[in-house]
């Protein structure tokens, strides 16, 4: 029997946030045990060397033979001049390029390079969503993506909870406009920070996304951020890429 494309699907949670080889281990164990088929393990730029090492240990562990790593790299950045600096240093080491956001001036530089994979958050500390449409227009022209970790709806109250879904709203219409990759992840720390797709897809719907964008937001969009994020590097600008070397 042929399978069907959505028995083909794999879920991703897109940020799971690594400390060190045991906690990334549990997140990732816990991870599959819930419903995914593969995560991005995100460590700050400062401690991106122990990735690296806490990675290859991970990958040969057995019991995450049939799940799916990728590398990430979380950027904060005081100002675009610092940010590009960083995306530069680890464009070719890292899987995926986290650019954290708040900052509005960071927030359009990234939106604007084409070698960013991810805006993480671009709301934070602001009670505006910290993008508008000219932001959207960038980056749905360079396809870089925006993330809406859901640990800001969950572990926030009231007030804040209220702030933030309406932020996530209005993401949401700029995503529907102008077509830039949305994504949904869990950004946990902590085996009790994450949540089945399921849960993030029903939790997706207090801010008015359709089961389908949500869905999307979880296979199709990361499936593809991992697959041009090695070309990437090469991109220079809008239709210059440089040639790989032989």
């Amino acid at each position: 029997m042929i399978d069907s494309p959505k028995d083909l699907m794999k879920f991703f949670d897109f940020h799971i946030q690594g400390r060190d080889h045991d906690s990334s281990l549990r997140l990732l164990l816990e991870a599959s045990r819930l419903g995914y088929q593969g995560g991005v393990l995100v460590y700050p730029s400062d401690r991106y060397p122990d990735l690296k090492s806490d990675l290859e240990s991970l990958r040969e562990n057995p019991e995450l033979q049939d799940f799916e790593i990728a590398r990430g790299v979380m950027i904060n950045a005081s100002d675009p001049r610092d940010m590009r600096r960083s995306v530069n240093k680890f464009r070719k080491k890292a899987d995926v390029i986290y650019v954290s956001g708040g900052n509005l001036k960071v927030n359009r530089a990234a939106c604007e390079s084409r070698r960013v994979d991810v805006l993480s958050a671009p709301y934070t500390s602001r009670r505006d969503p910290g993008i508008n449409h000219v932001l959207a227009r960038e980056a749905a022209r360079n396809n870089v993506a925006v993330e809406l970790p859901l640990a800001d709806v969950i572990g926030s109250w009231l007030k804040v909870r209220a702030r933030v879904l309406e932020q996530f709203r209005e993401i949401l219409k700029l995503h529907r406009k102008f077509g830039f990759p949305l994504l949904l992840t869990s950004r946990a720390s902590s085996i009790y920070d994450l949540r089945t797709p399921g849960d993030i897809m029903n939790l997706a719907e207090c801010f008015g996304m359709e089961s389908s964008e949500a869905e999307e937001s979880l296979t199709s969009t990361p499936a593809s951020i991992l697959e041009d994020s090695g070309k990437r590097h090469l991109l220079i600008a809008e239709g210059v890429r440089l040639l790989p070397e032989n």
